[in-house]
């Protein structure tokens, strides 16, 4: 289990300001919280370091890379044993397509989401990774018509 990291009123702050723009210069996020840019520097590096800022990446538009359908794909294993859902994870891993996936609980064992470039590219890769998956007892696809919201920051009250 991860040990908890002590954060503070400008710790909070620095955290709400780099989820909405992590691009945004030290020295205007230290004049907003109330720092010294010196001082906003290190404790970004702590949070860096602790792993409470665990990565820094560019959201990039999935249809201007040509992958205009989105997939919400639930699945049921076969069993649900930590090294069928470990072997899952790691399949899924592999896949380009395959965005993001979680190991859930409830009727499910499994959500993931996927792109794909059209409907035949999904159907390939839906047959490959679920259907003829001796894993896979079945498998739900839910097509996504429009997203309502897209990743949004973490609260930080």
């Amino acid at each position: 289990m991860e040990k908890p990291v002590s954060l503070d009123s400008f710790d909070l702050k620095l955290l709400k300001l780099v989820q909405i723009d992590a691009q945004q210069p030290v020295a205007e996020i230290a004049e907003a919280i109330g720092l010294s840019t010196p001082a906003c520097y290190r404790r970004l590096r702590r949070l860096r370091e602790t792993g409470v800022i665990e990565r820094e990446v560019a959201i990039v538009r999935p249809r201007t890379l040509g992958w205009p359908l989105s997939m919400i794909v639930m699945v049921t294993l076969e069993r649900e044993g930590p090294s069928t859902i470990g072997e899952m994870m790691h399949l899924l891993d592999r896949e380009p397509e395959v965005v993001e996936a979680w190991n859930v609980t409830g009727d499910h064992d499994l959500a993931v989401r996927i792109v794909a470039r059209d409907m035949e590219s999904y159907d390939e890769l839906a047959q490959r990774l679920f259907s003829a998956n001796e894993r896979v007892r079945s498998f739900k696809t839910l097509v996504v018509i429009r997203q309502v919201k897209a990743l949004g920051p973490i609260p930080v009250e």
